[in-house]
């Protein structure tokens, strides 16, 4: 998941600064971290599986900037509760990781942690959501904040990762979120072989290969794929074939 989060995160510095238009995500790379504590607290992962989580989080993170504005929706456990029931999601309703302690630290977590650390680099909204609340007085309080109160001076913390001294900076940010993206993938690669729970011997591996490339799609390159009605030059026929 945090993978996925910083994926997603890249993206979506990809396109702020492509586009100049604004991104919204539900949670990001940031946060994660509280999902994972939770489930350490709760015995759902080893002391071992959290050390390779925050080691790889140590040589990663750094690479982003982190967010203008962070929008926290606040709801006690006996409200999250209520909304679990009322969806009725068998996942949901049936777990047994979802218990009174992991989303009592879940909303620890967020409040003593997460919001105490991102509120000092970022702009922050929080609500009472207990029975849900109106999306339009939200719109309207960020529309009043001013972000415009921190160009310029780089002795102001808040948002100190968005103030680049010259214009050049601005570009090498976004060649590196828009072309190099693989490159910060690959910081994801920390040799941990001290937490057997994470690898795989070689008959995991045959598995795993056996299985994920023969999902829909992924058999081939993206465009490649004639069973998604792909049509690139690989599919059976449209291939090059050489006379040897």
């Amino acid at each position: 998941m945090y993978a996925i989060r910083y994926s997603q995160y890249v993206d979506a510095l990809a396109h702020l600064l492509s586009t100049g238009q604004g991104v919204v995500l539900e949670r990001s790379v940031y946060s994660d971290f509280v999902f994972l504590e939770a489930m350490f607290n709760s015995g759902y992962i080893s002391k071992g599986a959290r050390s390779v989580y925050h080691e790889i989080k140590n040589n990663t993170i750094h690479e982003l900037l982190r967010p203008h504005l962070v929008v926290y929706l606040d709801s006690p456990v006996s409200a999250v509760k209520d909304k679990i029931k009322a969806r009725n999601d068998p996942n949901e309703v049936n777990s047994k990781a979802l218990t009174d302690k992991y989303l009592t630290d879940l909303d620890t977590l967020y409040k003593q942690s997460f919001l105490k650390d991102i509120s000092s680099h970022a702009e922050l909204l929080v609500y009472d959501w207990s029975a849900g609340g109106d999306t339009e007085v939200v719109v309207e309080d960020i529309e009043r904040l001013d972000f415009s109160q921190y160009e310029g001076d780089l002795s102001i913390k808040k948002l100190k990762d968005w103030r680049f001294p010259q214009e050049w900076d601005w570009c090498e940010a976004r060649i590196k979120y828009c072309n190099d993206k693989d490159e910060l993938m690959n910081y994801f690669n920390v040799p941990r072989f001290d937490v057997p729970e994470l690898l795989r011997n070689a008959e995991e591996a045959k598995k795993y290969k056996e299985i994920w490339y023969n999902a829909p799609g992924m058999k081939y390159d993206i465009g490649y794929n004639e069973d998604q009605g792909d049509k690139g030059i690989a599919t059976k026929n449209n291939i090059f074939r050489a006379k040897v």
